[in-house]
């Protein structure tokens, strides 16, 4: 049984605009409040490089949550949201 987080490595960018416009921001670790970290209260398109990441609706990993997969997201539909709301991001990590 061998319990590495740091085996995996996880990668999102985040964009304030649809389809990776305006300002873009590379995350690598859990962020628990978006807006306090980047001054970012919606998120319009992810472009998810590695590993798979949970994006919470509000800060401090509350909220409605999504599951984002390693490919690309251009609008808030694309990950199933009716909004571009997103308050926190969590790594998904493997634990086996």
């Amino acid at each position: 049984c061998l319990l590495n987080p740091q085996a995996s490595s996880h990668r999102l960018r985040i964009y304030e605009r649809e389809d990776y416009r305006g300002q873009m921001v590379e995350i690598t670790q859990d962020c628990s409040s978006l807006h306090d970290r980047f001054h970012l209260s919606e998120i319009h398109s992810f472009n998810v490089l590695e590993g798979s990441w949970v994006l919470y609706e509000l800060p401090n990993y509350r909220g409605r949550q999504y599951l984002l997969r390693p490919q690309e997201y251009r609008r808030c539909q694309d990950w199933g949201a009716m909004d571009a709301k997103a308050g926190s991001l969590r790594r998904v990590v493997d634990l086996y």
